[in-house]
């Protein structure tokens, strides 16, 4: 389940079924979207399934995400050819025994097709959708929201970039032996990333260095949130660092997507972290809290950093 970061309302059909792709971050196909609101129409979480998803297994996911929302109602959107409506419906018929279920329906290409049980609209028979033309849209794109055309875009944000990766490790393998890393150190490339600036290669073998001692990950960790110019940050770095030292920048960039809302982009930086520490207590905290279905904002008041007397350790 995915977490809206900001409170969104929602007042028409194309309104909302313009905002879903900017709330996911990519367009969907071939697949259901499920979106939870709240009485007063505020979306306070989502989901994207497959299309083949078993409506079973949907059902098990959203009444987890019930337990830690205050869901009044779900919108259930599909993606994909007209002779998925069924499929679509069936989703919905199994939700309606847990939750009201408003609107139901699905896109295909350029037409949107009504599938709410009783409906007599003019989408019943499918009405002409471009989802780019929307108003509300074209107001995301001016506050600089963005829909990467498919959900492998999303996930390519957190893949490794080999040419990339060879810059910096040229520059770590510059870095002098018995250097001993500081928190002065951290706080000036944060500085420079505040601004914007995307880190040199040496830099970025600098941050990669830094972040290996537990002490300065967790200065990190505890200064890390929801702003976009940390997910740029940790994001570049993910991408960009040796597989060897990618643990500490892809677990900040899972904690960062995580605190946006972005549970699909969190997941796959935490994948990426765990292909080196499987032990990263980043990781623990946020793989279980989107498994549980917690909003970030009810798991930060309570978490507790680490022991940052540590030293000398990877993280």
């Amino acid at each position: 389940m995915h977490n809206a970061t900001r409170p969104l309302r929602l007042r028409s059909r194309e309104d909302f079924l313009g905002m879903l792709p900017y709330l996911l971050q990519y367009h969907p196909s071939d697949s259901v979207v499920i979106v939870h609101l709240t009485a007063s129409g505020r979306v306070v979480t989502y989901a994207d399934v497959a299309l083949d998803t078993p409506p079973a297994v949907v059902a098990d996911s959203v009444q987890q995400a019930l337990a830690h929302t205050r869901t009044a109602t779900v919108m259930i959107i599909g993606y994909g050819p007209v002779t998925a409506a069924n499929d679509v419906a069936a989703i919905a018929e199994v939700l309606d025994r847990y939750v009201l279920v408003g609107a139901v329906g699905i896109v295909c290409g350029d037409a949107f097709y009504c599938l709410t049980a009783g409906c007599r609209c003019d989408a019943v028979t499918g009405v002409p959708f471009a989802p780019r033309s929307t108003a509300i849209a074209a107001a995301a794109t001016v506050r600089g929201d963005v829909a990467l055309p498919s959900r492998a875009g999303l996930l390519a944000l957190a893949e490794p970039d080999p040419a990339a990766q060879a810059g910096v490790a040229a520059a770590i393998a510059r870095i002098p032996v018995g250097d001993h890393p500081t928190r002065a150190e951290l706080d000036a490339l944060l500085e420079q990333a505040m601004l914007d600036r995307r880190l040199t290669d040496d830099e970025a073998a600098r941050m990669a260095w830094l972040l290996q001692q537990v002490p300065l990950r967790d200065a990190a960790w505890h200064v890390t949130s929801h702003q976009m110019w940390q997910r740029n940050l940790w994001l570049d770095l993910t991408r960009r660092v040796p597989d060897a030292y990618v643990s500490a920048p892809a677990a900040l960039a899972a904690w960062c997507a995580w605190m946006r809302g972005e549970t699909t982009l969190a997941l796959a930086a935490a994948r990426r972290a765990a292909t080196v520490n499987l032990n990263n207590p980043m990781l623990r905290i946020i793989v279980a809290s989107i498994r549980a279905n917690i909003p970030a904002d009810q798991v930060v008041p309570v978490w507790r950093l680490p022991d940052a007397s540590r030293s000398g350790r990877p993280a």
